[in-house]
């Protein structure tokens, strides 16, 4: 008598494909800050406070059923089958670049970078045709505290909230801001500089046309600027 037999998924997935897979810290904005880049962002924040990290873009943002589908699917990459970015209308830049862009998230994994960063992972994310903005919390602790857990049994928060509040980059209409907090790691002004220049890889410095930027904030370092 032949039966079938299926995997189960442990919990210790997320380290495997978080932590332990993203090797530093700069590696772990990198991949942020990338699928930013592929959600057609113009404008990129990064800001630094002493026990918080937030990475702010005016993309495409995702809709409830994107966070469902795509953003909780462990390895799934809409990128990869092709149909993330048939839902947007390139213009000429785009086009002429598009032979040179790198997919971060091509793998599916690039969104347990945060757990490289913090504990805490808060996103709120908004699509153009939208009023409302979905927000998710994530505590990858939940996942290391029993390994016998079924993966896809630990549960994340999701609320809808009014989005009268809420400021993308450029006071865009539609975008995704990640707020990482519980940060396993200091960030000091040499760490900063290291930081810029893992990013200004992003940046083609070659291109008439400015249409991708990064911009780090850090008050406590514009104050010790300031002195």
């Amino acid at each position: 008598m032949s039966n079938q037999l299926e995997f189960k998924v442990s919990s210790g997935l997320k380290n495997i494909i978080g932590k332990d897979l993203i090797t530093d810290d700069f590696i772990a904005v990198f991949e942020l800050v990338k699928n930013s880049y592929d959600a057609h962002a113009s404008n990129i924040e990064i800001t630094i406070e002493k026990n918080k990290i937030i990475i702010a873009d005016d993309g495409k943002g995702m809709s409830l059923e994107d966070i469902k589908n795509k953003w909780l699917f462990v390895a799934y990459s809409a990128k990869k089958d092709n149909t993330e970015d048939k839902k947007i209308d390139r213009n000429l830049y785009r086009d002429k670049i598009q032979e040179r862009r790198h997919y971060a998230g091509a793998k599916g994994i690039g969104r347990f970078s945060s757990d490289r960063l913090g504990r805490y992972l808060l996103i709120k994310t908004k699509q153009a045709s939208s009023e409302t903005t979905e927000v998710v919390r994530v505590d990858w602790s939940k996942f290391e505290e029993n390994q016998s857990r079924i993966f896809n049994t630990i549960k994340v928060d999701h609320t809808t909230v009014n989005s009268s509040n809420i400021v993308f980059p450029n006071h865009s209409n539609r975008g995704t801001i990640l707020e990482i907090t519980g940060l396993h790691s200091k960030w000091g002004r040499e760490k900063l500089k290291k930081l810029k220049h893992s990013l200004e890889k992003l940046i083609n410095p070659f291109s008439e046309i400015n249409e991708f930027s990064i911009r780090i904030v850090c008050e406590r370092e514009l104050e010790e600027d300031l002195r």
